[in-house]
């Protein structure tokens, strides 16, 4: 119940009392006893698995996750490309409105769900990066002058010198070479069929880092991370 009233984006929260510029159903008399009411602080009234969120002031922006502290000392962050990023910012760096990956106007595009499963794309208007954009998550922009841009995705603090590299959430951007399983099975090669058939292949999962070789990966957003198919 504290008093934080701002997203990770910076935008300032709206009431939970108003219904302006977003109209909403999360309000004291339908989530009682989660803390709504007469204020603006960030709340998580249903149960959002991203943590404590409010709706934002900015048109552009319906709602977003708050920089609210964990316990575990985790903080709500995406590294490298962000490919793993599946939050709600629909805003780009500038103050851009995100166009949504099923339409093709303003911007005409090959950036589909079907060109890109797994990537998170959808009949939606949120930041993503399907295709391994460096510069981490980014959307096409409703500007007709502006055709895509970043988006101010938090990012985490840079690891340290005595810190040991580390991959937090869906692990899809690892590319390591670790090939034995938690429980010490050996890996079997992405490109064998035995003795698990399977349908991970590079050809059906690009840009997984599938391939020759027998190094876990996270090619299909397994919930626990990285993983492979054993020899046993």
């Amino acid at each position: 119940r504290g008093d934080i009233k701002e997203t990770v984006s910076g935008e300032s929260c709206m009431k939970w009392t108003e219904q302006s510029p977003h109209e909403h159903s999360r309000t004291a008399e339908n989530y009682p006893e989660s803390g709504l009411g007469e204020h603006n602080f960030c709340r998580n009234p249903d149960n959002e698995p991203g943590g404590a969120w409010c709706y934002t002031t900015n048109p552009l922006q319906r709602w977003n996750h708050c920089p609210v502290p964990r316990c575990s000392g985790e903080s709500k962050c995406w590294d490298g490309l962000q490919k793993d990023y599946r939050g709600p910012q629909q805003v780009t760096k500038s103050g851009e409105q995100c166009q949504k990956w099923t339409e093709q106007s303003p911007q005409q595009h090959s950036r589909t769900e079907a060109n890109y499963p797994d990537s998170g794309l959808g009949n939606h208007n949120y930041c993503r990066n399907p295709d391994n954009e460096p510069s981490g998550a980014w959307c096409y922009t409703t500007n007709p002058e502006k055709r895509w841009e970043t988006c101010d995705v938090p990012k985490c603090s840079p690891p340290t010198a005595e810190s040991d590299t580390c991959w937090d959430g869906l692990q899809k951007n690892y590319r390591g070479d670790i090939k034995e399983t938690v429980s010490g099975e050996s890996c079997m090669k992405w490109t064998e069929q035995s003795p698990h058939e399977h349908s991970r292949t590079a050809e059906n999962y690009p840009e997984s880092g599938l391939g020759e070789h027998n190094f876990c990966r996270n090619p299909d957003n397994e919930p626990g991370g990285a993983w492979c198919y054993t020899t046993n």
